[in-house]
């Protein structure tokens, strides 16, 4: 594995090994966060991840922890689904009872 030249800093293989395992944790989470998601996007979201990973990692030593979390922090909401409310499975019923006479 060599290095990558982002303009004004050198990745050693250390710091892309950590790099590498960045991307593929936040990767997971959002698969995890939306499972039935359109998949055709897929590689626009693992581009768009990935740059946001070398921008944060440009911007100081490289730390799995600490450049996962600023990625995640900068995950769009439209790329997690907001929950929908549960409907109850019960249903209320009413029965009516009819009397004559």
């Amino acid at each position: 594995m060599g290095s990558f030249k982002q303009p004004g800093r050198v990745f050693g293989p250390m710091d892309l090994e950590v790099i590498d395992q960045v991307y593929k944790a936040v990767w997971a989470q959002v698969e995890a966060l939306e499972p039935y998601r359109d998949r055709e996007s897929d590689s626009e979201r693992q581009d768009a991840i990935r740059k946001r990973i070398f921008a944060f990692a440009g911007c100081g030593p490289i730390d799995f922890d600490t450049l996962c979390d600023k990625v995640i922090a900068t995950i769009p909401q439209s790329w997690t689904p907001t929950p929908k409310p549960r409907r109850s499975s019960a249903k209320a019923t009413t029965r009516r009872t009819i009397v004559t006479g």
